[in-house]
């Protein structure tokens, strides 16, 4: 089997193309010309990679074309919400334009995808209607959520109106190494490994840490997106997620413990989002009944592999 994952040299990207080679499968991904490609250091003689501007026209239909894959995984975009407010008009037009792209290049190369969404897209919910199920209605409260939701959208007319075999999944927060900068646990992790290597002030700055967020290893997630698309129905939306909620507070006082020296907190004004969702879990029911998947990587060992990722890379 040979799979196609757009976005192969991102933090899901990788981990996820670790898994299908493990899982025998022949893996060619898409990478945007200039980016990045530290993340396949080790997989580089095993991965075949495709320059790809995902927004230009024709541009996913070429690769198709070229690559003939028996499966899609569509990880390519813009990923980090907060700075989807600054970058609205880029983060709106890539997500979108590159998941139109490639749904016209399934259209004449159809083949299973899995596009992945997040939970991001429900937006403000009651705590007393947590964890979330899929059939929550949509409240999109940042730029990059209303681009995730705005693609569920596509996917759907995709699915009903050109009979596109696409499954839809809503992975809520994704943790561990190889993740960028702009998330909560690589943006700590990165201070601390500074700081133990005496290149910054032993101070950790912070944004609002009172939130709660559902954490999965990406190890973990990937093996549901893996699983997600072998089995799952098109059309239909299926929630990735712990259905346990973890404060940022928890995170940080969980670096700190593997920190190698006294270490201070500090919240300061930039770290603090525009508007930041104070709880959001999701209920992975469907998945799990589907697939039997679940999280097996514990919280601690997230932290530790993250930390360590980060030690390497200062």
């Amino acid at each position: 089997m040979k799979v196609l994952i757009t976005g192969i040299a991102g933090f899901a990207g990788s981990h996820l193309a670790e898994l299908a080679l493990r899982e025998g499968a022949e893996v060619v991904g898409t990478v945007l010309p200039g980016s990045p490609t530290d993340n396949l250091a080790t997989l580089q003689k095993d991965v075949a990679t495709v320059a790809c501007d995902l927004t230009e026209p024709g541009a996913a239909a070429a690769v198709l074309r070229a690559t003939h894959p028996d499966r899609v995984f569509h990880l390519a975009g813009a990923s980090v919400v907060g700075t989807s407010w600054a970058l609205r008009a880029d983060v709106l037009r890539t997500n979108l334009e590159a998941t139109y792209q490639l749904c016209e290049g399934l259209r004449r190369h159809p083949v299973p995808c899995l596009l992945v969404s997040s939970g991001e897209v429900y937006g403000v919910v009651p705590e007393s209607e947590q964890p979330i199920s899929e059939t929550r209605r949509w409240a999109p409260s940042s730029p990059y959520a209303l681009s995730k939701a705005s693609q569920e959208l596509y996917a759907g007319y995709y699915v009903r109106s050109e009979g596109l075999p696409l499954v839809i999944v809503r992975a809520f927060n994704q943790v561990g190494p190889r993740q960028g900068l702009g998330f909560v646990w690589s943006d700590v992790a990165r201070q601390v490994a500074e700081i133990e290597r005496g290149r910054s002030a032993p101070a950790l700055e912070v944004g609002t840490t009172t939130t709660r967020r559902d954490f999965t290893d990406v190890r973990d997630m990937v093996r549901a997106y893996w699983r997600l698309l072998g089995l799952g129905e098109p059309g239909l939306t299926y929630n990735a997620a712990s259905g346990r909620a973890t404060s940022i507070q928890q995170v940080i006082e969980g670096f700190l413990a593997l920190a190698s020296r006294p270490i201070e907190v500090r919240q300061v004004a930039e770290r603090v989002r525009p508007i930041d969702i104070p709880l959001l879990t999701g209920d992975a029911g469907r998945l799990r009944t589907l697939t039997g998947w679940a999280p097996s990587i514990p919280f601690h060992q997230s932290l530790e592999d993250t930390l360590d990722d980060w030690r390497r890379r200062v």
